[in-house]
């Protein structure tokens, strides 16, 4: 009876290890940072309360969707000024590298808020509209785009001062930053997905796509493939021909691979863009047993996105 009773309370935990598991949304692997690009002088600018309202309702439908999303001005300060209004897109990508946490995509967006006036009579009817695009920080490439706005909203109360512009606005401004949120976590949900699987191919500018040397492609998040494709750029230092031909052959192999192609080859070093979506940590132990399982010594550094392997010559 004891004995069955153990048994039980094994079943039990593993059943809750399992169910906890399950949970565990595969958007967690991807760190973003919700930022507001007010260069536009039409748009409403950081920390006004429209802004403030808007940046908390999208940030918290994105965390409730289980991605991992960081304050700006937490990791930015000490680095950079916080109080800076009328930022371009170029200064908001160099604090998104610039900060420790390593930060996969940025979320940048616009708000426009105008009244419009009623031809016949005294009536002001509110018009929001607020624009959101998502950039890979590390590659800068471009991942998705959506806007909400452009629908009829209730007219405003007459009279309405500045007081009751802003509490108007900014209510049916949270409610747009809720539909925006929704667009670009479907949008992310979908260009993090891996593809299916198959067998390699070979395209005709020498891209090798899919899973090369007949390794499957990833078919889950669960296996470690749930982050955000991006692209790697590897650095092979001191290596032969035949070396190089090696570890080219390897590396098409690993899991979450999607693509690579050679940018620079020399008699003792290549260059290679590589497209993964496994995270860096994965991507670097990678190398180094690769280095150990075909019997080579080397080093592996990295930083950024930008990956050197070189290799320790010995007498």
């Amino acid at each position: 009876m004891a004995l069955f009773k153990r048994l039980m309370l094994g079943l039990a935990l593993l059943l809750s290890f399992a169910a906890a598991a399950a949970a565990q949304s595969p958007n967690s692997r991807i760190n973003l940072l919700v930022m507001s690009d007010d260069a536009d002088p039409d748009t409403v600018p950081r920390n006004n309360r429209i802004f403030n309202r808007v940046q908390l309702q999208l940030s918290e439908y994105l965390n409730t969707r289980g991605f991992q999303v960081y304050d700006e001005t937490s990791l930015a300060l000490g680095i950079a000024p916080t109080t800076r209004v009328r930022r371009r897109d170029a200064e908001l990508i160099e604090i998104a590298r610039a900060v420790s946490t390593p930060v996969d995509a940025m979320v940048v967006y616009q708000i426009y808020a105008s009244a419009r006036r009623a031809v016949a009579a005294d009536i002001r009817f509110p018009e929001i509209r607020i624009a959101g695009r998502v950039l890979n920080v590390r590659s800068g490439q471009f991942i998705a785009a959506f806007e909400v706005g452009g629908f009829q909203l209730p007219a405003l109360p007459n009279p309405c001062g500045a007081e009751c512009l802003l509490e108007t606005v900014g209510t049916h401004s949270r409610i747009l930053a809720t539909d925006l949120g929704a667009a670009i976590a479907q949008k992310l949900e979908g260009f993090a997905r891996p593809s299916a699987g198959g067998s390699a191919a070979v395209g005709k500018d020498g891209i090798v796509l899919g899973g090369g040397g007949g390794a499957p492609v990833a078919q889950a998040a669960g296996d470690g493939c749930g982050n955000l494709p991006t692209d790697f750029a590897i650095q092979l230092r001191e290596f032969t021909a035949a070396e190089v031909d090696r570890i080219e052959s390897e590396i098409v192999r690993w899991g979450c691979y999607r693509a690579h192609r050679v940018t620079q080859m020399t008699t003792t070093s290549a260059d290679f863009f590589y497209s993964t979506s496994a995270d860096s940590a994965r991507l670097t132990r990678n190398f180094r047993l690769m280095l150990e399982l075909i019997g080579l010594n080397g080093q592996v550094t990295f930083a950024g996105n930008r990956l050197v392997v070189s290799k320790v010559v010995t007498r």
